[in-house]
């Protein structure tokens, strides 16, 4: 980390994250989910209704223990289609083909606009003592949703300029929005690349096509959180054996998803749980269908097994929806928490 964060200015909720992340065995096991979206957690968790804002998104994070709080997001992705269920509410229905005149189409944030929203944010973070992280939409992710993934399996042997193009071109938006966060002079700790690319059983595209077709772009995007001592962290779900060796090429500190219906945590982390911090990785079907009891049990058991030589931090390895229910989540957290100390 650069000067821009002394340790004496966090909570010790960050503090520990930070750590753990940088490979420390701090005895502690922290908590911290990446993707959230659940109101009634946040109304139980705050004892108020929930508004939706900045404010709430930061306490929650206080109150609940996380140690970082994301400040911005943003996608660069064309192609892909949108339906409306009977219900009204809008569906991602599929990719579309494109042309390479199609790729001018490709847009990034406004970048005023991201940049004058995170300096805001990422004060306010600050100001509370948390982490501040940043999530972008990787090249492959981006292209897998935009074109649908049949047609990017056969754009690999089809048109293999055409998707190589593609991602180049979405990995240097994401070093604009990049350069339009780091020129407002508050550095982020961690910037998270949104990066799925895997099935529960293999990688979407082969190993050899899947590193041809993302190193270059996305080292060059490394290289710029590297250059300004932002942590990289990156989530895909699916089966994970094949995908961390080219992330760890990269420079990635750490890896969320471990996606328990795909991967043994167990086997994860004797293979690369010394070279890389694991998120994860809690089933979010069975946090959402379980009884709090066995939910905990299990939260328990999940700790015990990643704790062994740190650099393991607890998290459901997707989302905590809106159909979890609360007790469930809260009883997660019991669990957690009952194994986070050594």
């Amino acid at each position: 980390m650069g000067p821009h964060r002394p340790c004496n200015d966090m909570l010790p909720q960050a503090e520990n994250l930070l750590r753990t992340i940088a490979g420390e065995e701090t005895g502690w096991v922290p908590r911290q989910e990446l993707f959230f979206n659940n109101p009634r957690i946040v109304q139980r968790v705050l004892g108020r209704p929930p508004v939706g804002d900045f404010r709430e998104e930061l306490d929650f994070a206080c109150e609940i223990g996380w140690g970082s709080v994301r400040a911005t997001s943003w996608g660069a992705r064309i192609g892909a289609r949108n339906e409306t269920a009977s219900d009204g509410t809008s569906h991602y229905a599929g990719g579309s083909a494109i042309e390479m005149s199609d790729l001018d189409q490709l847009r990034g944030p406004d970048l005023d606009l991201l940049a004058s929203t995170y300096a805001e944010r990422a004060s306010l973070v600050r100001g509370e003592g948390l982490l501040v992280h940043l999530f972008m939409l990787h090249c492959f992710h981006s292209a897998a949703t935009g074109l649908g993934m049949e047609r990017l399996c056969l754009m690999v042997y089809d048109q293999p300029e055409l998707l190589a193009e593609y991602m180049r071109r979405v990995e240097a938006i994401n070093r604009e929005a990049l350069a339009a966060v780091l020129s407002t002079g508050i550095v982020p700790d961690i910037a998270i690349f949104d990066a799925d690319c895997s099935f529960k059983t293999a990688m979407m595209v082969s190993p050899a096509a899947y590193r041809e077709l993302i190193f270059e772009p996305t080292a060059a995007t490394a290289r710029m959180l590297h250059d300004a001592a932002i942590i990289m962290l990156m989530h895909t779900d699916g089966r994970i054996n094949e995908v961390y060796p080219v992330w760890l090429e990269m420079g990635v500190a750490g890896a969320h998803g471990v996606e328990a219906q795909a991967n043994d945590l167990a086997e994860v982390k004797a293979r690369f749980g010394n070279r890389m911090t694991l998120f994860g990785n809690f089933d979010p079907v069975i946090l959402a269908t379980e009884r709090p009891r066995a939910i905990r049990a299990l939260a328990r058991e999940m700790v015990e097994t990643g704790r062994s030589g740190g650099r393991y931090v607890a998290a459901v390895n997707t989302i905590v929806g809106d159909h979890v229910p609360v007790e469930n989540y809260l009883a997660m957290i019991e669990g957690v928490d009952e194994a986070a100390r050594a």
